[in-house]
């Protein structure tokens, strides 16, 4: 008797194996399996065989987070990871507001209230944005005037939205499903009245944990339901509070727009504070920030496997890593290390590197949010979180390339083309980051792969730090390029000096001690501030070539040029060094010289050098992509 095979998924595959099946049987010899109506029931057969296999392939699918391809598969398996996917987050900024009341309003204190509309405008639309909680503040008399002044007020962009329930009898701990898929979850408030008759009326705050949650404690938690809506559970008498029959649950909370409202940073007053005739002034803190839409299923399995492995505590690198990646839609990278790792080492601390997304922005306030809000519920007593703001080491590149015309149709133009869009591959998807390193053979590699016409390529490396310099003050400037630097290749936008009460128009050149030789160029030299014509001003620092730290002590800067707000220092990698790390290293020493070398930094990120040529600065072309024909040999 035959075998039927029974490995096969595809339509096609399954009716030939059947129709296989059935050949073989003394009964079905001479059918006509094309033409009959056994085909028919054939058909019938694969297909109900083919549905089959494919509702048990995704229901396996559907059971792992990696695999699953439903939204409510995926949060479902999250749920029992325990973590709770991220909602749309409205965009958050600080402004102080300075409130002048008519003559005739007479009370001593004001409210701003949680109510209160603030306008703002972006891209030809308007948003509002509300004070997160009230502001209570008194008044105050300025030169006879006397003004309620709020300072640094923390503003929400969306609208607010209130829904009421009632409990009933059948449902009493929920869920209770928020009808808005914008919810910003960080903004629900929930409150508690006691029936229709009886309006007392109590605040119950979420909690994210059952830990120190007793049975009468008054707490809810969030999750996310099967139709991507937002819910609040509530205890049950055991863990929790619970409800009671005919309470009436009212639930606030502000639905925001996302991220279109990032960036807007000029607010006006919507609604009266004190009274008619008032004058309202608003001051700026902090531009809008932070807004996200909700959190999509690539990054909820992302996220929560590794939110689970922390347990929802902080005690390793990672730990710190999850939890705060996980909260904050604005912060694309963070570094995390130990004080014990640091240099020099201060235990009991741990450092905390943050960078934000492009075109965002990473504010105290949400330093303090994560400090006060995710890191120190989670960390072991002690330890004391310390942030350090990320150094961003900007990579010049001057690549040639050769090429033959004889295998391709592409013009030296879009061979160039070619290339540079490789190069913004690699910066996009390798580095920009905290902790990613540069690598000579990665990026050689992806340009000689953008068009088979490319015979070799020649990649010339450059670093550039800018520095914001303290203007008409003495100052200390310390620039650590944390690599081996080549000597003679220091230069800078133009900057003026003040040398003896006298100002100079200057840009910077090294000029390396006599010890400084080839092949290893290890040693020191000065740093001079030299005019447009390369006359000496002054030597104002030095430079270790080995450490790639330029020092300028005790320096007088009065201006920058054209609309700069940064002194760009440009210098050259010394000819040995190919790759640009940033990982941590244990310092060590060259063999021959006994110099100390280049210790890269965890709080560093390497991104393109987007300068472009321009000679009232002195710049150059941060990326310079050369493509030339091969020359045939004879």
């Amino acid at each position: 008797m035959a075998q039927l095979n029974v490995s096969e998924l595809d339509f096609d595959d399954i009716k030939a194996n059947l129709k296989t099946f059935l050949q073989s049987q003394s009964e079905f010899e001479d059918y006509n399996f094309e033409g009959s109506a056994l085909s028919v029931l054939i058909d019938m057969l694969s297909y109900n065989t083919h549905y089959n296999g494919m509702i048990g392939h995704m229901l396996a699918n559907e059971n792992f987070i990696d695999t699953a391809i439903k939204r409510e598969s995926v949060v479902s398996i999250a749920k029992g990871l325990g973590y709770t996917p991220r909602s749309h987050l409205g965009s958050t900024a600080t402004v102080s507001i300075t409130v002048t009341p008519p003559s005739t309003f007479s009370s001593t204190t004001l409210v701003l209230s949680r109510g209160t509309a603030l306008t703002s405008a972006k891209d030809g639309k308007t948003y509002s944005f509300y004070p997160i909680e009230d502001v209570t503040t008194s008044a105050v008399v300025n030169n006879g005037v006397t003004q309620f002044v709020f300072n640094n007020v923390l503003v929400k962009e969306g609208r607010r939205v209130s829904n009421e329930f009632t409990v009933p009898a059948a449902n009493i701990s929920g869920p209770y499903t928020i009808p808005n898929n914008k919810v910003d979850t960080t903004t629900i408030r929930a409150q508690v009245q006691e029936s229709l008759s009886d309006l007392s009326v109590s605040t119950w705050p979420v909690s994210s944990t059952m830990l120190d949650v007793k049975a009468d404690t008054k707490t809810f938690w969030i999750e996310e339901g099967i139709d991507g809506l937002f819910q609040l559970r509530f205890g049950d008498g055991v863990i929790g509070k619970k409800l009671d029959t005919g309470n009436l649950l009212i639930v606030d909370y502000i639905a925001s727009s996302g991220a279109a409202p990032n960036g807007c940073k000029t607010f006006a007053c919507s609604s009266t504070i004190s009274a008619a005739t008032e004058t309202v002034s608003i001051t700026t803190s902090s531009p809008a920030s932070g807004g996200a839409i909700q959190e999509s299923i690539d990054e909820i399995r992302f996220n929560a496997p590794r939110f689970n492995s922390t347990r929802d505590r902080a005690v390793t690198e990672q730990d710190y890593k999850t939890l705060i990646l996980a909260s904050n839609s604005n912060i694309q990278s963070v570094s995390v290390w130990g004080g014990e790792k640091n240099d020099p080492p201060m235990y009991g601390r741990v450092f905390i590197s943050l960078n934000p997304v492009s075109g965002q922005i990473i504010t105290e306030q949400d330093k303090d949010n994560i400090k006060n809000g995710i890191i120190d519920p989670k960390t072991p007593v002690a330890i004391m979180p310390v942030f350090v703001d990320p150094e961003y080491t900007y990579l010049s590149l001057n690549i040639g390339v050769t090429y033959d015309p004889k295998q391709t149709i592409l013009s030296k133009g879009q061979i160039e083309n070619a290339a540079k869009s490789a190069v913004n591959e690699y910066f996009n998807t390798k580095l920009n980051k905290l902790n990613k390193s540069f690598y000579y053979s990665r990026i050689h590699n992806l340009i000689n792969d953008s068009t088979d016409s490319i015979i070799s390529t020649n990649i010339q490396i450059g670093l550039q730090k800018r520095v914001k310099p303290i203007l008409n003050s003495e100052f200390n400037y310390t620039v650590k390029f944390n690599q081996k630097l080549q000597p003679q290749e220091v230069t800078s936008t133009y900057f003026n000096i003040n040398v003896s009460d006298s100002i100079f128009k200057v840009s910077l050149q090294d000029v390396p001690d006599a010890t400084v030789e080839a092949p290893f160029y290890s040693g020191t030299g000065v740093i001079n501030a030299i005019t447009t014509d390369g006359g000496v001003v002054a030597s104002i620092g030095t430079i270790d070539y080995d450490a790639g730290t330029i020092n300028i002590p005790s320096t007088i800067i009065t201006s920058l040029y054209s609309t700069e707000a940064d002194l760009r220092i440009n210098a050259g990698l010394h000819k040995s060094v190919k790759d640009i790390t940033t990982q941590a290293l244990v310092r060590t020493s060259e063999e021959a010289t006994n110099a100390v070398v280049a210790k890269p930094s965890r709080n560093t990120v390497l991104t393109l050098n987007d300068s472009i040529i321009d000679a009232t600065i002195n710049t150059l072309a941060g990326l310079t992509i050369t493509a030339t024909t091969e020359v045939e040999e004879v």
